[in-house]
């Protein structure tokens, strides 16, 4: 196997958000709620179902493009673009002059040894055999969070706050998902899909190995997870995250 991660440059990160859409956008047919039919944020409410809300707006942004055949709200349409989950986020770090305004980009960092694997009652997160990525089967997921709270950078991702309060024979309930590094655009060659939107070229990916030797000489602030900044990152040293991390 061939350990892949991540790379972050902090002093180039403008905390423009690209990365954390392109996120979104790519894998929007895999968040939680994707195949409920209902809003999970306001239950008892009917439109969403019925598509009374979509017909009225539709009468001045064409109904046909957010209604089925049917007549019906076309939910996979209708919710596109509308991922709850953050696999990757920034996080800003503002303080006063003369602090520098600091953001990070913040994702699973797919650790040699995963701390949510070991924490999942129900043992369906692993490490695949090819570039050592977490990845996690959630057809089995029970919602109860233990993988969440283990993580020291949450990438375990519910679509609802209060995954833990649904029942498990509801079909609604949230089940963890995660970044997977994008393994399915890797897998054709591509990067994923944060580093290929960021801009100014803060974010990198790939053999965690090959890394260190592509950035060895970018500046004399790079430094592995032991060194990031604690403002940024729990402290957990042991779990043997795979990013390298050039501090702002």
């Amino acid at each position: 196997m061939t350990q892949w991660g991540f790379y972050f440059d902090q002093t180039r990160c403008v905390g423009c958000k690209a990365c954390m859409l392109a996120c979104k956008n790519w894998n929007d047919d895999r968040r939680g709620d994707y195949n409920i039919n209902r809003d999970p944020m306001h239950p008892d409410t009917d439109w969403y179902s019925s598509g009374t809300y979509v017909v009225g707006v539709g009468q001045m942004d064409k109904a046909s493009f957010y209604l089925n055949s049917e007549g019906e709200t076309n939910l996979e349409q209708n919710r596109k673009y509308y991922m709850k989950e953050d696999w990757r986020r920034i996080n800003a770090n503002e303080r006063a002059f003369p602090y520098p305004l600091k953001y990070t980009s913040v994702a699973c960092n797919h650790c040699t040894n995963p701390p949510c694997a070991e924490a999942c009652p129900m043992g369906i997160i692993y490490k695949e055999d090819s570039r050592g990525l977490v990845l996690v089967n959630n057809d089995t997921c029970i919602s109860c969070g233990k993988c969440k709270d283990a993580c020291p950078w949450d990438a375990p991702q519910f679509y609802s706050p209060d995954y833990s309060n649904f029942d498990l024979d509801d079909p609604t309930r949230p089940k963890m998902t995660k970044c997977t590094m994008c393994l399915d655009r890797i897998q054709e060659g591509l990067k994923p899909a944060c580093v290929a939107a960021c801009f100014n070229r803060a974010l990198d990916a790939g053999p965690i190995d090959e890394l260190r030797a592509k950035w060895s000489n970018f500046g004399k602030d790079v430094v592995e997870y032991t060194a990031m900044p604690p403002e940024d990152f729990a402290s957990s040293s042991d779990v043997e995250p795979n990013i390298i991390f050039v501090k702002k």
